[in-house]
């Protein structure tokens, strides 16, 4: 019981280390048992793969419901949603088609050389593509878990709830939400038990082929922190040059909430201290509830970038190729799908399980790569807090507003 006791006040990140680290262990000592290995990790990835349809739905209907049930804000929010959607989808395509042609992941061993893929990631005719972001029969596509389909099921049914009187869409929404609550204290009981899933993984991998893929880990983490060093140092400066944006001055205002969100890991955590400081530093507080609380579903740039460089080092690492139709169905496929990520620690893995079966890509891969989930998260996080201030100084500088000069020019001493 004191060790259980002990256990419980590590923190997850140390815990999914030491898991890593004692499956390397026990699998060079004990390489026999690699089957029940792989059975502790493949009983982790059903569990998340039971939540996976369960959360994704009520997410999209309540984010999509919350957001026509806000008639009064008209331009302003049509402008955020054409900002966050032409923003994340931008920057998929950059990492996705620049990790590709790159190589990212080419030649590392987390994964068996040569498995291929079928299907729609192969060969896609226009038409076919088209039809299957229709669902014919929501329940089969329920069933199945088809995620596109089900994700336009769920805008057409938020559109629905939304555009009812306001005192019945409010009673559809709570109940939507006491849903989504009830998910996540089941999320996160599973992402309790991930050193457990990673502990198989590792174990079965190392037991069975080695140590080589702890090298190949390391290298998806290096490769990772270069494309959100891109995303930091480039991309977010050029929109910020382009709306004429004192970028750096932005960054150091908001230091400190950067560092909370790269220690935490959790950009939630960051919420109400980063909508009180945006008000002090004199932004419209209409701009403020609308873009930051809307961004947190639509408006993850870190978490584009994660879901991007991981697919494709998935794929190149089990030497899976893609069609230039393939990845442009990897763009479509990620940006909608990463809008229902979740702002806990380590959500990720929800989107990267829920896309990997829609691209032929093995969840094995997945769950590898989420043992080092604690590395890459911190980054994400951090560039996901970012890409709400950038938003709101966008979406702000279109509507004419101009920030007080002098709140300004004290945040900024605050925070140096």
């Amino acid at each position: 019981m004191k060790i259980v006791s002990l256990w419980s006040k590590v923190t997850l990140g140390l815990q999914m280390l030491i898991a890593l680290i004692l499956g390397v262990l026990v699998a060079l000592i004990w390489p026999q048992f690699s089957a029940f290995y792989q059975f502790l990790g493949q009983a982790f990835i059903s569990l998340i793969n039971m939540v996976i349809i369960p959360l994704v739905f009520p997410v999209v209907v309540v984010a999509v419901a919350g957001v026509i049930g806000k008639k009064s804000f008209g331009k302003l929010l049509s402008k955020s949603l054409l900002y966050f959607f032409g923003v994340t989808t931008a920057i998929t395509f950059i990492f996705v088609f620049a990790s590709y042609y790159l190589g990212f992941g080419q030649g590392v061993n987390i994964g068996q050389a040569g498995a291929s893929i079928d299907g729609i990631t192969k060969s896609i005719q226009l038409d076919d593509f088209l039809l299957s972001f229709i669902p014919s029969n929501i329940v089969k596509s329920l069933s199945e878990g088809a995620l596109l389909p089900i994700i336009v099921f769920a805008i057409f049914l938020g559109f629905g709830l939304g555009s009812l009187k306001e005192e019945k869409t409010q009673k559809a929404v709570e109940l939507l939400q006491i849903w989504i609550e009830a998910i996540y204290k089941i999320v996160g009981v599973i992402v309790k038990l991930s050193p457990i899933g990673i502990f198989g993984f590792i174990a079965k991998d190392v037991a069975t082929t080695g140590v080589d893929k702890l090298v190949g880990l390391g290298q998806f983490v290096a490769g990772t922190y270069l494309a959100y060093a891109v995303l930091a140092l480039v991309i977010f400066p050029l929109i910020a040059f382009a709306f004429r944006i004192p970028y750096l001055t932005s960054l150091q205002r908001i230091w400190s909430l950067l560092t909370l969100a790269f220690v935490s890991g959790s950009s939630s955590v960051v919420l109400p201290p980063l909508l009180k400081d945006l008000k002090k530093q004199g932004y419209d507080e209409h701009v403020i509830d609308l873009v930051v609380p809307l961004g947190y579903t639509f408006n993850l740039e870190g978490a584009a970038v994660y879901f991007s460089v991981a697919t494709i080092f998935i794929a190149h690492a089990y030497g899976i190729a893609f069609s230039v139709s393939g990845l442009f169905f990897t763009v479509l496929l990620l940006t909608l799908i990463g809008k229902t990520a979740a702002t806990v620690p380590s959500g990720a893995i929800v989107v990267l399980l829920a896309a990997a079966p829609q691209l032929g890509l093995p969840v094995e891969g997945v769950a590898l790569i989420f043992a080092v989930d604690f590395f890459v998260n911190a980054g994400r996080t951090a560039l996901n807090v970012l890409g709400q201030v950038l938003a709101v100084s966008v979406i702000e500088k279109t509507e004419g507003n101009v920030v007080e000069e002098s709140k300004s020019s004290k945040l900024a001493v605050r925070y140096s």
